[in-house]
């Protein structure tokens, strides 16, 4: 049992009542955000005209669990007798807030970034995306910072200032996308043959669309070969097994039909003493 005594001096010491209400607001703190955060997905699932996308959830998830925690340190702050002094103390700052804020500017950066990402919705969780040459799916989209895992599973991370500056391809955002193999084949080849070849390839699979139509174009003449182009359209959807696929198909007719293609050879020649 609890001493009675023992009690009543805790209770009678100041700063034993202070950590017991600092305890209790960081208890209460934890628990409205369990409880406020999932109140958007239910929200968006109880009103059928509101049709927030994932990195919308997780902003205003995000908003909720800041703003609460922002809440909780003000009340904390005035539980022990500080807010006032910190406030005064700010408000006086001068230098010391300059050089402050000099020191946070990146931090503000990636902050308002994040949220204009989040407005113009660039790209969304889920959507394959390149940026500054880093290629990967989009994991989360922080206020600070965008996470992208590669194809080889690591995870890519970049501040979302640098996001907004760079140039970003969104591999994603288009229902269909074309398949494009460069395909190189000897000057001796028949080259109305090749190209009867890949076009058949094309409209016997069905994984490839008949609109917009396939061809097959001549991009020039390298230093072993006629460099030409297969091109088909695809649905966005396994993209890069579609066109590993019509790569073995391409090169499996062509060994068939003797269509050679090149490489750089070199020859020896041995000159007679």
């Amino acid at each position: 049992m609890i001493d009675v005594e023992v009690l009543n001096q805790i209770l009678q010491n100041e700063w034993a009542m202070k950590i017991i209400w600092i305890l209790i607001t960081l208890a209460a703190a934890k628990i409205a955000i369990k409880l406020f955060s999932p109140l958007v997905r239910k929200f968006d699932e109880m009103v059928g005209k509101v049709e927030w996308s994932e990195q919308t959830h997780k902003l205003i998830e995000r908003m909720i669990k800041y703003g609460i925690w922002i809440a909780a340190l003000l009340v904390i702050l005035e539980i022990i007798g500080l807010q006032g002094a910190i406030f005064t103390a700010l408000a006086g700052a001068g230098i010391a807030g300059i050089a402050i804020g000099f020191a946070a500017k990146d931090t503000l950066s990636n902050f308002i970034s994040g949220i204009f990402l989040y407005m113009d919705r660039t790209f969304s969780i889920g959507d394959i995306i390149e940026i500054d040459g880093k290629v990967g799916k989009v994991v989360d989209i922080h206020l600070r910072k965008t996470v992208i895992r590669g194809f080889d599973n690591k995870i890519i991370t970049i501040p979302n200032s640098r996001t907004a500056e760079a140039m970003v391809i969104n591999y994603s955002q288009e229902p269909t996308r074309r398949v494009q193999v460069p395909i190189g084949i000897a000057y001796e080849a028949d080259l109305e043959k090749a190209t009867r070849i890949i076009l058949d390839i094309v409209k016997k699979d069905e994984d490839f669309l008949n609109e917009p139509k396939p061809g097959v174009v001549v991009k020039g003449f390298g230093d072993f070969s006629v460099d030409l182009e297969a091109r088909a359209w695809v649905e966005n959807k396994d993209f890069l097994d579609k066109k590993v696929k019509l790569i073995k198909q391409i090169k499996i007719a062509f060994d068939k039909q003797g269509i050679e293609i090149p490489y750089p050879k070199r020859v020896m020649v041995k000159q007679k003493k």
